[in-house]
């Protein structure tokens, strides 16, 4: 089965000059600097409270760095990186509306891709990426399943990804996506901690991450929920439990036909291990709802 959905909407922009890896090193979570040629990573820029101001996707290049965000947070983030070059050599240009992107998933993914190109496409690890006849193709994980995103002008033989489809898969890998997921009163640690390098040197933002990190502890994170019944749960219903009143919230919600009805929602650190019963207040009524692993099913499995 092969997938194609279109992403042209995602924000992209383009960072060139010798200081770009340094300037952007300083700025994001994660460590660029590490990056080679071809590969990428799952990054966030943050406030200096460590709140999350954006997610992002960064891919280096020979002569640039390209970064891929979701369309809410491109404006801010473009205006933030612009606003902390200083005595850096570095030009970043919003190339958001100068080219197509798609979105390419499933097993058949990579020979549709290929046969698009008509080029072979090598096999590429999460992020890692490569230039085939002016066409970025990127290997991109956030659904769960085999899955790329393709920058340019090309078109690809599949079937039409819905929002709803895309929506369940979402939830079903355990992706958040901003403005739905987390927000600016979120800390990176509760929701994106895959995001971040503990190892790099000093990012904004760094200090409240280093600390909730170096304490172990955060008051709340992200987590699955698989709920009782056949019907989904209305986003920012309260969770409770026995021990704890105010247990979370509900974030998003499907209803999967692998998984049955399920959520993402932020949980309490006293009540998130796994097998935990909690009890979800929507306008259906009160209702159980078990805490279990991200993501809800795994690739083989999908």
């Amino acid at each position: 089965m092969t997938w194609v959905r279109d992403l042209s909407e995602h924000g992209r922009l383009r960072l060139t000059g010798p200081d770009r890896k340094r300037f952007l090193q300083g700025m994001v979570t994660n460590d660029v600097a590490a990056l080679e040629v071809g590969r990428g990573a799952l990054s966030a820029m943050l406030t200096v409270k460590g709140k999350l101001l954006g997610d992002l996707v960064v891919y280096v290049d020979t002569d640039s760095i390209f970064i891929e965000c979701e369309a809410i947070v491109r404006t801010k983030l473009y205006d933030i990186l612009q606003k902390h070059i200083l005595m850096d050599e570095v030009e970043i240009v919003d190339v958001t509306d100068s080219g197509r992107e798609i979105g390419v998933y499933g097993d058949g993914a990579a020979r549709a891709i290929s046969e698009a190109l008509k080029s072979p496409l090598p096999t590429l690890a999460p992020y890692a990426h490569v230039i085939i006849n002016e066409v970025r193709v990127a290997a991109t994980p956030e659904l769960g399943i085999p899955g790329f995103h393709l920058f340019g002008e090309i078109s690809v033989a599949g079937e039409a990804m819905s929002d709803a489809e895309y929506e369940i898969r979402r939830v079903e890998a355990g992706q958040p996506k901003y403005g739905v997921d987390m927000d600016e009163d979120r800390l990176l640690l509760e929701c994106l901690p895959d995001a971040v390098s503990f190892t790099k040197g000093c990012y904004m933002g760094q200090e409240p991450i280093a600390r909730a990190h170096s304490r172990g502890q955060i008051n709340r994170k992200l987590c699955g929920l698989k709920l009782d019944g056949d019907s989904p749960a209305v986003a920012g219903a309260k969770l409770s439990a026995p021990t704890r009143e105010d247990a979370g919230f509900i974030t998003s919600s499907v209803v999967s036909p692998r998984t049955g009805a399920i959520a993402l929602g932020y949980v309490h650190r006293t009540v998130w291990e796994s097998g935990t019963t909690l009890t979800v207040h929507d306008s259906s009524g009160p209702r159980s709802a078990k805490v279990v692993p991200l993501p809800f099913i795994t690739a083989s499995q999908s």
